[in-house]
């Protein structure tokens, strides 16, 4: 027994037989592991960064020069423009409330949808998917010829304003943030998670922000992401119904002072990638649908 011992002699002696047949395990594995990135993915790769890059440089090259010389003086001008300021500011408001909105919204819709509404799932699918058929155009005419100025509800001039474009950005990103929730909530036991809450006595409110929220986390992240960048980008919505926003202005200042206009160009894209990496950033330190479903199970 003592030379077969866990702690004796033997398993000593054979301990470095163990480790060099683990590394030679180890060896094979990678010997055996198949060829790495294809040619063919290499060249999408490739070209996709050619196709996205190439403009960027062209725009960088343009923008920051006078023809003849590197120069940053057109980005400095536009930083330092009032109409900049103003625009982008009444952009990122008008942004992050469609945000808030979309998810205060979407978030329980979808919920109930998916726990006690089965049946309602495919009218919902459906209206959520009118924003891809009817264009941005026919919905500001529509919105003029309710709530226009020859209406009976004059909302256009009136302090409610931006009710209608922060409306007609939330109809925009409805079926971005529908889908990617939705997602989400099929990858948890929506049902389970919510009885078993109910079983300790907590509400149907309580229930969704403390349960289901953690576990559509990164679900909810995705659909912050995209609300965000749809309401900050859309151009038709605000210059028909007369808001300058940070588009409408970008194309104005491009009809008088091109360079600047491709500088703050560049600008608008950095801004909209540091809201991407800051989602992204708490994606990644939120609990995932798995981590919370396997340790619920």
């Amino acid at each position: 027994m003592s030379g077969t011992s866990i702690t004796g002699k033997a398993t000593e002696e054979t301990l470095p037989a163990v480790m060099a047949g683990a590394a030679v395990l180890k060896t094979r594995k990678r010997t055996n592991r198949g060829p790495g990135i294809p040619l063919w993915a290499i060249v999408v790769f490739g070209v996709s960064a050619v196709y996205f890059l190439l403009p960027l440089y062209a725009t960088a090259v343009f923008g920051f020069s006078t023809g003849k010389h590197f120069t940053l003086q057109p980005l400095w001008d536009g930083l330092s423009d009032s109409g900049f300021q103003t625009s982008l500011q009444l952009s990122l408001t008008y942004s992050v409330v469609t945000t808030v909105l979309a998810l205060a919204v979407v978030a329980p819709t979808a919920y109930l949808v998916e726990l006690r509404y089965q049946r309602l799932r495919s009218t919902v699918e459906f209206l959520t998917l009118l924003p891809f058929v009817i264009p941005p155009i026919i919905m500001v005419v529509g919105l003029e010829n309710v709530y226009g100025v020859d209406s009976p509800v004059n909302l256009i001039a009136s302090s409610w304003a931006p009710v209608l474009l922060i409306g007609g950005y939330f109809v925009l990103t409805l079926p971005f943030t529908f889908r990617a929730i939705d997602n989400a909530l099929r990858a948890v036991d929506v049902r389970t998670l919510s009885e078993a809450s109910a079983s300790l006595g907590a509400g149907p409110v309580r229930t969704f922000l403390r349960v289901i929220v953690p576990s559509i986390s990164v679900g909810l992240v995705s659909a912050a992401l995209l609300a965000f960048t749809t309401a900050m980008g859309e151009f038709t919505l605000a210059a028909l119904l007369g808001y300058p926003t940070f588009p409408v202005y970008l194309l104005n200042v491009n009809s008088f002072q091109p360079h600047m206009g491709e500088a703050l160009v560049l600008v608008s894209f950095l801004i909209t990638w540091a809201g991407v990496i800051a989602l992204a950033l708490v994606a990644r330190k939120t609990p995932g649908t798995q981590v919370v479903r396997g340790a619920l199970m």
